[in-house]
């Protein structure tokens, strides 16, 4: 394993530097010179560009904070702004961002600086995105496609810079801190959205959004977040001052869960939470959690009851019917199981792909702004990251993302198997592989991956439980305790 002095740059790169950096402001120059006088939208966003691009070749490391906070705000406060030529949409500064990371890491690995089949995620990985990138001959949309490509491959970018760049325990143990710190803006907006726009009111029209784009991105990222909160709390080394604020944090971002009235997402939550017990001392923990899970049933049971009743009022011949009506429009649908119009977009879904190609699909993340908002007559998402995946990629597609995935899986749970010291596994592996079971269960019926902030946080986090399992493991071997490794280090 490459030691702390891969941060660095070479002599060599940085010779080739300077040249790099001012042939690209002189470039940029020139062309937001020429840009100012079309559009001054799209001028800022070279600028953002270009000194993005500059930052993350120079500073990695000094970027990843950056990362993390941004994940808070790149849906809501990003995504609205956009570079545009002739009144279209050319690129919103989310995609400025993706490009930047994406160039950044090109220019790392072009230098060899950044390894990519070194992180282990990698090869399972670019056999997935090999195969969106192929998608692009059967798309329906090929601009979208790309779109959807470098959406998918710039989270992939910044695993790979926390993977290679961030190799000591410290560092690794800041970007975890900042993790769970920062979740105090989104957790914090929600409280101040429910007091003072809600008015304390439940109702799925009133959505709480945080920092996110709407209610269901929002309670996803609770869903992801407030089991590391929550192992904090149990196991976290904090005096008592700090262990009372984790408290209030997790209490705080538990009532914006339940507010932001989203099934899926208290599913999810719930689902990591138990599973979290489970892995770290069932005999202990799971009554405490079983009680928390109880106590906040009961407190929001009227919210409960009508918001999963519906699945026991809908018969099953209903979910095989064409007519939608009732599920879109009606006041009743709080009480109805969306299910039904799940299944009614899963089967145009499969009609649409089967239209273009079977095998490899209609073109990755063309759905939603394709297909459905034009042939179906109104917006509806997939609901599926699993239907999402077959329509865009057909049944190879879904073969190699489901092995990718299920790799994913196999890896943080051989993380947590290793000789890792117990608090590292307590506070950083077992709630990454809770969040992730629980997250590709959810993505039976739900599209988390469609949301860039969340699809940014879930390869954070995982990324973190690598470089932790690097930092230990890579060199010996891992089958070994901590204490053994610590005892046979004395006798060397």
């Amino acid at each position: 394993m490459r030691g702390t002095e891969a941060i660095g740059i070479s002599s060599v790169e940085r010779a080739g530097i300077p040249r790099l950096l001012t042939g690209a402001c002189l470039l940029c120059a020139v062309v937001i010179g020429y840009v100012l006088v079309v559009n001054t939208t799209m001028a800022f966003g070279l600028v953002v560009a270009l000194v993005l691009f500059c930052v993350t070749v120079l500073r990695p490391l000094a970027l990843l904070p950056a990362m993390i906070i941004l994940s808070l705000f790149v849906e809501k406060a990003l995504r609205p702004l956009t570079i545009s030529v002739g009144g279209t949409e050319l690129l919103n500064f989310n995609g400025v961002v993706n490009c930047c990371l994406l160039a950044a890491t090109m220019f790392y690995v072009a230098t060899n600086r950044i390894r990519p089949f070194q992180s282990l995620i990698t090869k399972y990985f670019a056999v997935y995105l090999v195969l969106v990138a192929f998608s692009m001959l059967f798309s329906v949309n090929a601009l979208l496609t790309i779109r959807s490509l470098v959406r998918i491959s710039a989270a992939y970018a910044i695993y790979l810079i926390i993977t290679q760049f961030v190799t000591e325990r410290r560092q690794i143990d800041r970007l975890l801190q900042l993790f769970v710190v920062i979740s105090i803006i989104p957790i914090g907006v929600g409280l101040y959205q429910i007091v003072f726009i809600h008015h304390f009111v439940i109702s799925r029209e009133l959505r709480l959004h945080g920092t996110f784009m709407n209610g269901m991105s929002y309670a996803m990222y609770l869903a992801l977040v407030l089991p590391y909160i929550f192992a904090q709390i149990i196991v976290g080394r904090a005096g008592p001052l700090k262990r009372l604020f984790l408290c209030g944090l997790f209490l705080a971002g538990l009532v914006d869960l339940m507010y932001a009235s989203t099934r899926i997402g208290w599913g999810a939550f719930a689902a990591a939470l138990i599973l979290y017990a489970l892995f770290s001392n069932p005999k202990k923990l799971l009554p405490v959690v079983l009680v928390l899970l109880l106590l906040s049933v009961i407190v929001f049971f009227p919210f409960i009851a009508r918001s999963f009743g519906g699945y026991l009022k809908t018969d099953v011949r209903t979910y095989m019917l064409d007519d939608v009506a009732w599920d879109t429009h009606s006041k009743d649908y709080i009480a109805a199981s969306s299910l039904h119009i799940r299944v009614y977009v899963w089967r145009h879904m499969i009609e649409a792909m089967k239209d273009r190609s079977v095998l490899f699909g209609a073109g990755s993340g063309t759905w939603f702004d394709y297909y459905d908002r034009k042939m179906i007559g109104f917006g509806l998402a997939s609901h599926s990251d699993y239907f999402e995946v077959l329509y865009g990629t057909g049944l190879i597609g879904l073969a190699a993302y489901l092995v990718f995935r299920i790799k994913q899986l196999t890896l943080l749970a051989h993380f947590a198997r290793s000789g890792i010291e117990r608090h590292v596994k307590l506070t950083v592996l077992f709630p990454c592989l809770a969040t992730f079971i629980a997250c590709l269960g959810m993505s039976v019926t739900e599209v988390w991956q469609s949301y860039s902030g969340i699809y940014w946080v879930s390869w954070i986090t995982f990324a973190m439980s690598e470089s932790y399992y690097r930092l230990y493991c890579a060199d010996e071997s891992c089958s070994l305790s901590t204490a053994a490794r610590a005892s046979q280090s004395a006798g060397d």
